[in-house]
């Protein structure tokens, strides 16, 4: 049985990372569910992981959540995006992930950020498309930061365990 949970924990983990990529998968929930199967049905009892894992993994997971907001919004305003740019590039991916997921999330951002720059901020559209590039690496940026925090988050778990 536990070869079997084994399998399922791995799964998990696989499919988390998948998850940064199809945002129709939720990479971080799937993270905690291999972190819960194995406390609750692998480990012995009263000898679970430890408290200082379960708080680093909620620290982990806060950043795993704005990984994507706080990237795009950075390179946004890096490539000469305004305040407004930056808010609407964060509404491109909440907006993207229900609309046309994946690809909606790396689209609409964009989208938003040139429309912003045009036609709030009254930009040439060279430097309106120059900021929607920002929300681009933003996305790629993100994707990085979240790829390290969860490899990061199962090396914490196989280390505790």
């Amino acid at each position: 049985m536990d070869i079997l949970l084994w399998i399922v924990i791995v799964a998990l983990f696989a499919l988390s990372i998948a998850g940064i990529f199809l945002p129709v998968i939720p990479d971080t929930i799937l993270l905690w569910a291999g972190f819960l199967l194995y406390h609750f049905f692998v480990a012995d009892p009263g000898a679970g992981l430890p408290a200082s894992f379960w708080w680093g993994m909620v620290g982990l997971s806060v950043l795993l959540f704005g990984a994507d907001f706080l990237t795009n919004m950075y390179f946004v305003k890096r490539y000469g995006g305004s305040k407004w740019s930056s808010f609407a590039a964060v509404l491109g991916i909440i907006l993207g992930i229900f609309i046309f997921p994946p690809f909606g999330m790396i689209i609409l951002p964009f989208v938003f950020v040139v429309l912003v720059e045009l036609f709030v901020q009254n930009q040439p559209l060279e430097r309106a498309i120059k900021a929607g590039f920002g929300s681009l690496l933003g996305f790629l940026g993100s994707a990085v930061v979240k790829v390290v925090l969860q490899i990061a988050m199962i090396i914490w778990f196989f280390l505790a365990i």
